[in-house]
C-alpha cells in the first residue's frame, strides 16, 4: 500500500474507529440474536474475526516492517496467548465466585446490603463496569511495574522485542491469573447481568489484541479515551521513563487522571524490550524465570 496516497491516510484514520464500532455493534446484535445459553460463544467468534483482520492488515500496512519477521518468538507467543492466558482467565472466573460472589449473595439475603441494582440499562452498565474494572486494573498494572516481586512475573510480557498481534497475551501464568482476577472483581460486586459480562469480555479481548497490533493506524481523538497501540508501544519502550506509562487495558482515562499518560506528538518508539535483562523465548524458561534467584 502506498503510504503517501490519500487512500492510505483515510485507512489510517478509519481503521481504529471501524474496529471499535464494529465490535460493539456486533456484540449487541449477537446478544439479541443468541440464546443466553450461547452467550459464551460471542467473545470467541468476534475475537477470531478481529484476529483475521489484524493478521492480514499487519502484512499490508505494518507500523514497523521489522516487527513482521519471526524472531523465534512465535511458538511461545502462541502458547502464552491461546493456552496460558485463557486458562488463567478461566481459573480466575472459577475462583472469584467462591471467594466473593457466594458470600455477597449470602450477605445480601441476610442483611439486605450489597445488593447493587440500577436502571442504567445494558449500555449504561457496560460503561460503569468498564470504568470500574479499568480503575482496579490500572493500579494492579502500575504496581506490577513498581513492586519487584510483581515485576518478576510481569517482565515476561515486556521482554518481547517487537509488538505485534500475537504477543498481546504473552504473560506468565501467575501474572495472567492475578490480572484477570483483579479485572473481573468489579463485575461481581456490581452484580451485572450476563449480557454486560459478555460485552466486557468481548470488548476487552478484541481491544487487547488491538493495542498490540503492528498496524500503522492513527486513532486521533480516540487516543484520549482508549488505550490504543499508539500508547501501548510506548509502554513497551526499552526506556523505563517511557515504559512506566499508559497502564490502562481498554481505557486511557485513568492514565490521564493520574498523570501517567504518555503520547509525545510526532515521535515513535525507538526500541522495545527490557534493558539489560535478556529473557529467553523458550516457554519453559519464561515459566521459571521469576523464580530464578538472580532476578
Amino acid at each position: 500500500m502506498n503510504k503517501s496516497s490519500r487512500a492510505y491516510t483515510i485507512f489510517q484514520y478509519c481503521f481504529y474507529p471501524t474496529i471499535v464500532l464494529s465490535t460493539l455493534s456486533f456484540s449487541f446484535a449477537l446478544i439479541t440474536y443468541f440464546h443466553p445459553s450461547d452467550y459464551i460463544l460471542i467473545p470467541g467468534i468476534l475475537t477470531l474475526a478481529a484476529i483475521l483482520v489484524f493478521v492480514v492488515t499487519e502484512n499490508i500496512a505494518p507500523y514497523r516492517e521489522e516487527w513482521i519477521r519471526n524472531k523465534g518468538d512465535v511458538l511461545n507467543d502462541f502458547l502464552q496467548t491461546f493456552v496460558v492466558l485463557p486458562s488463567a482467565s478461566k481459573l480466575a472466573e472459577f475462583t472469584i465466585p467462591i471467594l466473593f460472589y457466594y458470600p455477597i449473595i449470602w450477605m445480601s439475603n441476610e442483611t439486605g446490603y450489597l445488593s447493587f441494582n440500577n436502571n442504567l440499562g445494558i449500555a449504561g452498565n457496560f460503561i460503569l463496569v468498564v470504568l470500574c474494572c479499568e480503575f482496579i486494573y490500572y493500579w494492579y498494572h502500575r504496581f506490577s511495574h513498581q513492586i519487584p516481586l510483581l515485576w518478576r512475573f510481569h517482565s515476561i510480557h515486556h521482554a518481547a522485542e517487537r509488538v505485534y498481534w500475537l504477543n498481546s497475551g504473552r504473560f506468565h501464568l501467575f501474572d495472567a491469573f492475578f490480572s484477570s482476577f483483579i479485572y473481573f472483581i468489579p463485575m461481581v460486586f456490581l452484580n451485572v447481568k450476563p449480557e454486560v459480562v459478555i460485552l466486557v469480555l468481548t470488548f476487552s479481548s478484541v481491544t487487547g489484541f488491538l493495542e498490540h497490533v503492528n498496524i500503522d493506524f492513527k486513532a486521533g481523538w480516540l487516543n484520549y479515551i482508549f488505550n490504543t497501540a499508539e500508547h501501548h508501544r510506548w509502554h513497551h519502550s526499552i526506556k523505563v521513563v517511557e515504559s512506566n506509562r499508559n497502564y490502562g487495558k481498554i481505557l486511557i482515562v485513568w492514565d490521564l487522571l493520574f498523570r501517567s499518560f504518555h503520547l509525545p506528538a510526532g515521535q515513535s518508539v525507538c526500541e522495545v524490550g527490557i534493558q539489560g535483562d535478556k529473557i529467553s523465548n523458550s516457554f519453559f524458561r519464561q515459566l521459571i524465570h521469576p523464580f530464578n534467584k538472580k532476578n
